[in-house]
């Protein structure tokens, strides 16, 4: 009887086990980030701005778009869908800088907006629904907006006085974050609610702090200082309460518009470090180490996942 009592929690024991691994390998696999898929830039490699797509390392080189000349080559600033799929980006072929969204194969191209104002920076929510950008014209200099993806239900969500130019949202949702030059700053980070209440800065005036990317664990924001001024840029990243400011980058170079890989290990950027006067694509880890140029003449990188 001892025996057979033996076995029977044994057997438990090793269903318990097994349960316990396997709840253990799905929380896991649910809370994995992204497999880092292809980079998306912007260059002039044909005689007009297009967008681009590569492997990390610079090979597989793809022009995605087909687009008429544009009158600033980085104002085209991409940023995958959360599934890797779609591109979204603005450009002025309409006289406008509206918003478009292409299939990272270069078909399905749709114009998402049709106002004629100012439209920029665009960011996908992490669940693809809406797209987070910023906005000018009747708005005044810039405002953080955002639009359904097909491109309605347009809201404004900050004040139109001070300039807000660049945004991202929080993995989970529930918050953006935002630069501005709100209280009479230069520029500074700030943190919101999706309807843009309680606003909350997160860095110091002096850092002067440009467009934002929050990394997939929504634990760290990555950004370039000195924004809206002539000074050389460099990179930083701070955590989400507005602790742990740290340099990534040296100085005296332009290094700007860094955005996180889907597994918030690297992070790419542009940079003129090695090609004074013009941009490359960059990319380091996200502690600064091991910094590599893997596309010269390009700029406004953006890091999709693998579909």
């Amino acid at each position: 009887m001892d025996t057979l009592k033996k076995c029977r929690r044994y057997a438990m024991s090793s269903v318990y086990i097994v349960l316990t691994t396997v709840l253990i390998s799905s929380f896991s696999l649910a809370s994995d980030p992204g497999n880092n898929g292809k980079i998306a830039f912007i260059a002039n490699l044909t005689g007009t701005p297009q967008i681009y797509t590569t492997n990390p390392d610079g090979t597989d080189l793809f022009q995605v778009t087909n687009l008429p000349p544009a009158n600033d080559l980085f104002a085209l600033a991409p940023d995958f869908s959360p599934d890797g799929k779609r591109i979204v980006f603005p450009h002025d072929m309409t006289g406008a800088l509206e918003l478009y969204a292409i299939d990272t194969d270069g078909t399905d191209l749709t114009q998402l907006t049709h106002d004629g104002l100012f439209h920029a920076v665009p960011r996908w929510s992490p669940d693809g629904s809406h797209i987070l950008f910023a906005t000018g014209g009747k708005y005044g200099l810039a405002a953080i907006a955002t639009i359904r993806s097909d491109g309605s239900d347009m809201k404004v969500l900050t004040t139109p006085v001070w300039e807000s130019l660049g945004a991202s949202y929080t993995p989970d949702g529930k918050h953006i974050v935002f630069s501005s030059q709100q209280d009479g700053l230069i520029s500074a980070l700030w943190i919101m609610d999706l309807n843009g209440k309680h606003q909350r800065r997160l860095t110091d005036p002096e850092l002067e702090a440009g467009p934002p990317d929050v990394s997939p664990d929504g634990k760290q924001v990555v950004f370039y200082t000195h924004q809206d001024t002539p000074k050389p840029t460099s990179i930083f990243k701070i955590n989400t309460d507005g602790s742990g400011v740290t340099r990534l980058t040296s100085e005296g170079h332009m290094d700007t518009l860094p955005v996180f890989s889907p597994d918030g290990k690297k992070i790419a950027y542009m940079s003129d470090r090695l090609s004074p006067g013009s941009f490359d694509t960059w990319i380091m880890n996200a502690d600064g180490s091991h910094k590599k140029r893997i596309i010269l003449g390009a700029g406004a990188p953006n890091w999709g996942v693998q579909p």
